[in-house]
């Protein structure tokens, strides 16, 4: 009797707010959490899925009392994550500007996770942009990782990253032979930002810098999870005298790395200097560096360890994968051979298919105007969800979805589904898509082919080591569980 009860009551309390959702499907609220409580028996990425299953390309829930959508058809994705630049329009198109501010009226805004993560990133960060404005073309533009030499500097990499990962992964063989299993993400992580460090600003920072950076990606997380339910609930500025004590130590660190007369040679910060290309002055570099490990030392590791446990527990496609390796290393490893690497291209494709970083992305609806969207009228400040991690499943578009099989990969699957599709984006879509994603790309490949040249990764077998069990950190879903030895080939 109490939950018919509750649920009307809260129809009652949001009579006025349901009236512009009232065409639009979705599960049945209840006082006072509305839907909330669905998002804390599963992941999120899975609630917009069953969502998506139950209700069709597009539905409503409510988190507490605030109406959102939950968005999971392709096309109007695409509308939302590629909103239309307005200053690039033709000449005779709509132009209008928002009366408030005097700015060009864009459709949706990246309000979220923008604040949550804000300071950690800055506003010279193209992620923290809200929309695709002129500030953000010129960030983007000037960003290093969108300098017309990334790809020589990528190839320059090779050598000096297959030493670093061998010396890495050795001491994980080191470390296995004493403790015995190890927790994959949390020691790939270490790896992975350290091997960021070196490529980046040529040096390996001590572990005390590692530390204040998961510190500040703690915070984020909580600050996160918190907007999700309304954005008032977080300070502008993180009041935790850990995180402040973390944040100053982390920047003062970058101010001093992009300070030196003369940068590590080699590294990112060397070819900027050499190579110009860029307009951003010190502050924007030093941003710019410090701006490379949020998302990125998060997600890579993911990347990399979901890979190892899907290999573990298909040792055919390992094995398969491992003979082409013993070929990739037989003549000296170029840019090139790496990328185009084929099975390690589909393990990678299908990985990440299966298991997306990053399972879902954010906007919200411009803050003052509602918008078309899937036929309806959404209200302005509505936030909106999409499910890369449900699209990527979708029995309508791939053949047995749930089954790890890189050999799906064909050219015409590739061609079809290409970075950034449809259904198959897991690095985001459109012209806001991760920036860094090539670097991204490079890392986990490189790391892969060092690592299954001469180790092997045995993950324990327990009950709670499935690869979908994630958990949400930093935006990321982080295999946070998983156990697993690291020996050398034939050693065991």
């Amino acid at each position: 009797m109490l939950q018919p009860f509750l649920q009307t009551l809260f129809r009652c309390l949001t009579a006025f707010k349901s009236r512009s959702f009232a065409n639009i499907p979705g599960p049945t609220p209840i006082f006072p959490f509305g839907n909330a409580l669905d998002f804390k028996t599963a992941p999120t990425w899975v609630v917009l899925g069953n969502y998506a299953q139950q209700y069709g390309g597009i539905a409503r829930f409510w988190l507490m009392f605030r109406p959102c959508i939950a968005l999971n058809d392709p096309k109007s994705i695409h509308q939302v994550l590629s909103d239309p630049d307005p200053g690039a329009r033709s000449a005779g198109t709509d132009t209008r500007r928002c009366p408030l501010h005097n700015n060009p009226i864009y459709k949706f805004y990246k309000d979220q996770p923008r604040k949550a993560l804000r300071p950690m990133l800055t506003d010279t960060n193209t992620f923290e942009a809200a929309v695709s404005d002129e500030n953000w073309r010129d960030l983007k533009q000037n960003d290093p990782f969108s300098m017309d030499y990334c790809r020589d500097w990528l190839a320059s990499q090779i050598d000096p990253l297959q030493t670093f990962l061998e010396n890495g992964i050795e001491e994980l063989v080191a470390e296995s032979a004493v403790q015995g299993d190890l927790l994959a993400y949390d020691v790939l992580q270490k790896l992975t930002f350290d091997g960021f460090s070196l490529a980046t600003v040529g040096q390996v920072f001590p572990n005390e810098v590692f530390e204040q950076f998961n510190t500040m990606c703690e915070t984020g997380t909580i600050r996160m999870t918190r907007s999700t339910l309304t954005n008032w609930m977080i300070p502008q500025t993180p009041h935790d005298r850990t995180y402040q004590k973390a944040s100053k130590a982390w920047f003062e660190r970058f101010d001093w790395v992009v300070r030196q007369q003369q940068p590590p040679a080699n590294s990112l910060l060397d070819w900027v200097a050499r190579k110009g290309g860029t307009n951003f002055d010190a502050q924007k570099l030093r941003n710019f560096c410090a701006g490379v490990y949020p998302g990125g030392a998060v997600s890579t590791p993911s990347a990399i360890a979901s890979v190892l446990h899907l290999l573990d527990r298909h040792p055919e496609v390992r094995d398969a994968l491992r003979l082409e390796i013993e070929d990739l290393w037989a003549t000296p490893l170029t840019l090139e051979r790496l990328e185009t690497c084929p099975q390690l291209d589909r393990v990678l494709r299908e990985s990440l298919r299966l298991l997306p970083a990053v399972p879902f992305f954010m906007r919200s609806v411009n803050r003052h105007k509602a918008t078309e969207l899937a036929g309806h009228s959404i209200p302005a400040n509505t936030p909106i969800f999409m499910s890369n991690w449900y699209l990527q499943r979708l029995s309508d578009r791939w053949s047995e979805p749930e089954i790890f099989n890189p050999s799906r990969w064909d050219e015409e699957t590739c061609r079809q589904n290409d970075w950034g599709s449809d259904y198959f984006f897991p690095f985001g879509r459109g012209s806001r898509a991760c920036i860094g994603q090539h670097f991204a790309r490079y890392f986990i490949k490189l790391t892969l082919a060092v690592l299954l040249a001469k180790y092997e990764v045995i993950f324990a077998d327990r009950p709670n080591s499935s690869s979908d069990d994630r958990e949400f950190f930093f935006g990321v879903a982080v295999p946070r569980q998983l156990r697993a030895k690291f020996v050398a080939s034939g050693s065991h």
